[in-house]
């Protein structure tokens, strides 16, 4: 190779060892910002599995102990009007559901053609068992008569013996036809008596002044003393019944004053008293039934209407939290929040019991301890989350 060619070959290969140099050290630049963006892909990736939550402390406070219960109207007394004679044909019904009735009113008239038969057959009897009595005693005054008279003769020897002892004889059958006839009688007017009960039995009242609640059967129908007529309820009075949970119960005594209020009234107030309290539990629901009595002289309060119950029981130092943060086991009735502790969340049981605006007092928490207010909607036990006071704050680190 001449001297001009090595010359020429130096430059080219310098050229080269250059490009070799500015790839290598492209390829070495991207790699390195390659890895700081999967760096931070994955810090950014590992900060979005905090779940942003806000909180609000758990407080102690003075709250004005009122409950709201949910009830039902019931009626003062129910009845079940049965028939007291069975299969006989209902002739009618006179009262639908939803009449108001007084006592004696007739309610149900059940066919009489049998019994009033037998009843005109009984007062023939007896009136001939009667009019019996009435010959037999006519001639036992005759009898007797003459038996003063031979008993006279006989004493002044007049009349042999024997015709004074056949008069006495005369008169001590006529005597005794008269028992047996008035024991006949009175068999025949026991008899009377006894169909004409029966026959007021298809006749059948009501026992009190009350409503209707129930028709079971139509003319037509067969009675069956198993099987009830109609149903009445006495509502002048009512019994509003409610459930208190296991912790309420101890607050809750008779003579307690109520507030009842009902959906179909909104306007109206109705003042009571609570009369009973059921101190056994539901083994199932863990409550107990307490009763308010109330005057309903009017009507206005209906079987089965819903009812509120608001109950005063004065103020207390509670534990409360904010609405928001409680939440419920499905299908246990158990409430539970969600509390933070080392920057994760904890699924903390509690016992709800007074409620006041949007706080609820509960028991199972100390004072200041950060609840969960909102984002605990899918929250887990364990969840790293991180505190935040609004939306544009929750890029926040977690909370330790």
């Amino acid at each position: 190779m001449s001297g001009n060619d090595s010359a020429n070959a130096r430059p080219k290969r310098t050229g080269m060892a250059i490009a070799a140099l500015a790839v290598v050290g492209f390829l070495a630049f991207a790699g390195f910002n390659l890895c700081r963006f999967r760096d931070r892909t994955q810090e950014r990736a590992e900060v979005e599995k905090i779940r942003p939550v806000r909180v609000s402390p758990a407080r102690q406070m003075e709250m004005a102990q009122r409950l709201e219960l949910t009830g039902e109207v019931r009626p003062w007394s129910e009845v079940l009007v049965f028939p007291k004679v069975p299969g006989q044909r209902i002739e009618a019904v006179a009262v639908q559901t939803g009449d108001v009735v007084t006592a004696g009113q007739t309610l149900v008239q059940l066919d009489e053609a049998t019994v009033r038969a037998r009843l005109r057959g009984a007062r023939s009897a007896l009136a001939a068992a009667e009019a019996n009595i009435k010959r037999i005693d006519a001639n036992l005054a005759v009898l007797q008569k003459d038996r003063e008279r031979f008993e006279a003769l006989y004493q002044e020897k007049a009349v042999a013996r024997r015709q004074r002892d056949h008069i006495v004889a005369e008169t001590e059958a006529a005597e005794a036809a008269r028992s047996t006839a008035r024991f006949q009688a009175e068999q025949a007017r026991a008899v009377v008596e006894q169909l004409s009960l029966a026959l007021a039995d298809h006749r059948i009242e009501a026992p009190m002044d009350a409503v209707v609640t129930g028709r079971f059967f139509d003319p037509g129908n067969l009675s069956s003393t198993a099987h009830p007529l109609l149903k009445l309820a006495d509502i002048s009075r009512v019994k509003v019944t409610a459930f208190v949970t296991e912790a309420q119960l101890p607050d809750i005594h008779p003579g307690l004053p109520a507030t009842v209020r009902i959906d179909a009234h909104p306007t109206l107030r109705f003042e009571g008293t609570v009369s009973l309290v059921n101190a056994a539990l539901s083994p199932a629901t863990r409550s107990a039934d307490i009763e308010v009595h109330l005057d309903n002289p009017d009507g206005l309060l209906q079987p089965g209407m819903y009812a509120r119950v608001n109950l005063d029981l004065g103020s207390r130092q509670v534990i409360a939290v904010e609405r928001d943060a409680i939440l419920r086991l499905p299908g246990t009735g158990s409430d539970y929040v969600f509390v933070v502790a080392d920057g994760r969340a904890v699924q903390v049981n509690v016992e709800t019991w007074m409620r006041q605006d949007r706080f609820v007092a509960v028991r199972g928490l100390e004072p200041g301890v950060p609840v969960v207010v909102e984002g605990q909607g899918s929250l887990r036990h364990g969840e790293r989350v991180r505190i935040v006071v609004d939306e544009a704050e929750s890029t926040e680190g977690p909370t330790e």
